[in-house]
């Protein structure tokens, strides 16, 4: 019996230096954002923040139709 390969799981939650990565802002940015109430974030059983893609990617929209 052959090796199982599993595929790749999606990302879904970030943690502040992940969610900077995937918004190209810096760290701190991403922290400002979350305080002024711009980004939802989690905090999960050990108290770890964490930023949701679906929210990630709802700011991005936000901002691009306020632009336009």
């Amino acid at each position: 019996m052959g090796a199982r390969v599993l595929a790749p799981v999606e990302r879904r939650l970030f943690d502040y230096p992940a969610a900077a990565i995937y918004l190209g802002i810096g760290k701190r940015g991403v922290e400002q954002l979350a305080k002024d109430g711009e980004l939802p974030k989690i905090t999960n059983i050990t108290n770890k923040v964490l930023f949701d893609k679906a929210d990630l990617d709802a700011f991005v929209e936000r901002k691009k139709a306020e632009a336009s």
